[in-house]
């Protein structure tokens, strides 16, 4: 009977240990998601510097496709290196998010991302997900364009289109 009390305090020890680690507190989940929107908004503002500041010192940027991904961004210095290009060679680009999953280490979005093309308004969805180191966003992998998405979708993998 002893050895079965003893088993039966372990397993209780046990799952307590463990539901910190799979359940945080749900702020910490909800100060992601909010991270995660004010990365967003940054984009839409092309405010490079707040979008570095929301990030890791040792960010990265992969672009994923299929089996291929590619490293886009290595560090704050060049996203933010990458990010003015970026918003110079694309004025009118901005991006909302459609849908949000959070886990304790990760956050999923849909996003919409709209500019206007040379033939007119063009769009398309594509998933990111956004890992933490801590408060910041230390990496973003970006999955090329949904086929569904509307008429103009270039299927790129690259940021927004």
């Amino acid at each position: 009977m002893r050895a079965f009390t003893i088993f039966a305090a372990t397993l209780v020890l046990a799952g307590c240990a463990s539901s910190g680690r799979i359940a945080p507190p749900a702020q910490s989940v909800d100060a992601r998601v909010d991270t995660v929107k004010a990365f967003v908004a940054a984009f839409n503002a092309h405010d490079a510097t707040r979008m570095a500041a929301l990030a890791s010192p040792q960010i990265e940027w992969l672009s994923v496709d299929g089996r291929s991904i590619t490293v886009t961004s290595i560090g704050r210095a060049q996203l933010l290196s990458e990010m003015a290009a970026y918003f110079r060679g694309c004025p009118s680009c901005r991006s909302r998010i459609e849908q949000v999953v959070a886990a304790p280490e990760r956050v999923v979005t849909v996003e919409l991302a709209w500019w206007q093309g040379e033939r007119g308004p063009r769009e398309q969805s594509s998933v990111a997900v956004y890992e933490f180191d801590g408060a910041r966003i230390r990496r973003v992998h970006y999955f090329p364009a949904e086929a569904a998405s509307a008429a103009g979708s270039t299927g790129c993998t690259t940021r927004p289109c």
